[in-house]
């Protein structure tokens, strides 16, 4: 991304991760100046698969095609 200065990242999270928790997602991210108004993060009511989630399913597609549109909002609150 330093390189890239127009690469962009998407990192989708399930609240129920249990092998990947979001917040460590987080704190990586965030930890070695990766320029995070370039970092979407999105949350979902799922763990590690959260496409076999139905409704998480739902979102991650709908995201997705948010993310290729350019038009995919960071979820991390503020």
């Amino acid at each position: 991304m330093r390189r890239n200065t127009e690469l962009r990242a998407w990192v989708a999270n399930g609240y129920f991760d249990m092998i990947t928790p979001f917040f460590d997602a987080e704190i990586t991210f965030a930890r070695y100046g990766i320029p995070q108004e370039r970092v979407a993060m999105t949350y979902y009511q799922a763990g590690h698969m959260m496409y076999l989630n139905d409704g998480a399913l739902d979102a991650l597609a709908a995201d997705l095609r948010a993310f290729y549109a350019g038009r995919l909002e960071d979820q991390r609150p503020d």
